[in-house]
């Protein structure tokens, strides 16, 4: 066996093959807000993880660090399982009346624009930009327990669960491989203020067309809820603010926010290896 052979990457592939068939409607506390924006999130990935790996792909050959390769292989590897038990999830919601397949073509054509008119390095920008912002978000759902257990169907939280802990991973290799290839501080920061812009609008407009097909778009207590929850005091995304900021920083590395006490925490909770 020679030395490279030898090399492992710093985080496994796992295997999951979740049944979705048991999945509840309001499946996150009864909640049909909170519902449907877990659920916009989750159309986004099948695409947007595609994305990710093309990106990570296109500039592979540039790359002769034989620990990173693994790296990147390993990075491949998590993010087309997750692109799969999205898929499986986005298929059972297409199933029950919720029009994610509408959803899933949109993302494609904005990411494949990209594809088709942005260079390999501004697409790994973009890359960068949005794999800090799962990892983020990641890190946040395993930290707050308050809002992974209402979670109230067991397969969805252990998938999200999951798919967080892989995230907090495999955070910085898109990074490490963006500046491998020499990836400046402005092509980054720049294409930060535009996935970001870009994201919020998409799940801003996902989340209406949602709730009106579930004939829930009056609802306003769950609007108000919901929209206290994620943004208010203390809400979930509102407590992100400084760490998605710090994106900007010349000298930030995704490694610089350390989750391997959460991710060691939940790995045994959900008994996965590695």
């Amino acid at each position: 066996m020679t030395a490279q052979a030898q090399i492992k990457s710093s985080f496994p592939v796992r295997r999951m093959d979740f049944s979705f068939s048991d999945v509840p409607r309001y499946w996150f506390n009864n909640d049909p807000f909170m519902t449907h924006f877990l659920t916009s999130l989750s159309s986004l990935f099948p695409e947007g993880e595609l994305f990710f790996i093309d990106s990570v792909r296109a500039v592979r050959t540039q790359i002769e660090d034989p620990v990173m390769q693994k790296e990147i292989s390993a990075f491949i590897g998590q993010e087309a399982m997750h692109t799969k038990e999205h898929k499986a999830f986005n298929d059972y919601a297409q199933a029950q009346g919720i029009d994610i397949e509408y959803l899933d073509k949109r993302v494609g054509k904005l990411l494949g624009f990209g594809k088709k008119y942005l260079p390999v390095k501004q697409q790994l920008a973009i890359t960068c930009a949005l794999e800090h912002f799962t990892a983020t978000v990641a890190a946040q759902l395993m930290r707050r327990d308050d809002w992974n257990e209402r979670m109230n169907d067991p397969v969805m939280r252990k998938m999200w669960l999951w798919h967080a802990i892989e995230e907090s991973e495999h955070k910085a290799v898109a990074f490490d491989v963006y500046q491998k290839v020499g990836g400046d501080y402005a092509t980054r920061a720049i294409f930060m203020v535009i996935a970001s812009t870009i994201l919020a609008i998409v799940a801003s407009e996902q989340q209406v067309r949602l709730m009106a097909e579930d004939k829930q778009l009056f609802n306003l207590k769950a609007w108000g809820k919901g929209l206290w929850s994620l943004f208010g005091k203390k809400g979930f995304m509102s407590e992100l603010t400084l760490q998605y900021l710090d994106y900007f920083r010349p000298g930030f590395h995704p490694n610089d926010h350390d989750s391997d006490a959460l991710e060691k925490k939940w790995k045994q909770y959900l008994a996965l290896n590695g």
